[in-house]
């Protein structure tokens, strides 16, 4: 891959980032009438979207490695989560019914009612979330080609992503949702997905396929080995402290 095109993959990736964290502030907003007070709102939408990243992250990983054209499967995530997220208020919305019943038949009991809302809210968010846990692992492959520089360029997207969600969750709550309101943020982070879905087909399309028509028969089997199991054992428990 020559420099120009890993620098805006770099940038796909911290736009990725940017709309995601815009997306899981805008929820929390969403939801707050939903769940009744914010610190339920939060907990959700937190659980729901590391939920999802992890899921996503996983599956995008085995599932990549059988693909031959992993920035094609990346530009695909981009258009699903930003078509999927613009449908969220309305699926919200559509929900109402099953919150109102949650609200008439459980009204004894606050946080059995609380865990009801708190699994349709998942029915909902856990698909996006992850499409967008699914990005990592597909943008990996596609960016490192050398396996010398696996450490390298995964750390660099990583970095990149991570800045970006640190920018969208600052903007969203002091910027966006000020001057746009709660449905037109939607609209624009959905816009940026969208919209790096479109440049990748149209201006990377041509290289993708030669790409992947180069790289189809360079496929090597990778098999976790046992001494790796205590270590993302132990990386597991470090993230459920953080």
């Amino acid at each position: 891959m020559n420099p120009h095109s890993r620098f805006w993959i770099f940038i796909f990736f911290f736009i990725s980032g940017f709309t995601g964290l815009i997306y899981e502030v805008v929820w929390t907003r969403l939801l707050t009438r939903v769940m009744g007070n914010t610190h339920y709102s939060v907990a959700t939408v937190l659980t729901i979207f590391m939920a999802g990243l992890a899921l996503g992250s996983y599956l995008g990983g085995r599932w990549i490695d059988r693909k031959s054209n992993p920035l094609v499967l990346y530009a695909a995530l981009e258009a699903i989560i930003g078509i999927y997220c613009l449908l969220i208020p309305s699926m919200i919305e559509w929900a109402s019914p099953l919150f109102q019943w949650v609200f008439l038949t459980q009204q004894e009991s606050y946080t059995q009612a609380s865990m009801y809302r708190f699994l349709i809210c998942g029915l909902i968010l856990l698909f996006p979330t992850s499409c967008m846990g699914a990005t990592l692992p597909v943008l990996s492959k596609h960016i490192s080609r050398e396996s010398i520089f696996v450490s390298r360029d995964v750390g660099t997207l990583y970095s990149f992503n991570t800045f970006g969600a640190v920018f969208g969750a600052l903007s969203s709550a002091f910027l966006f949702m000020r001057l746009f309101g709660v449905l037109n943020t939607i609209w624009i982070s959905a816009a940026l997905n969208i919209g790096i879905a479109l440049v990748i087909f149209i201006l990377f399309y041509p290289r993708i396929v030669k790409g992947g028509e180069e790289s189809g028969a360079k496929k090597e089997e990778f098999k976790l080995n046992n001494h790796a199991i205590p270590v993302l054992l132990a990386f597991g428990f470090s993230g459920l402290c953080a």
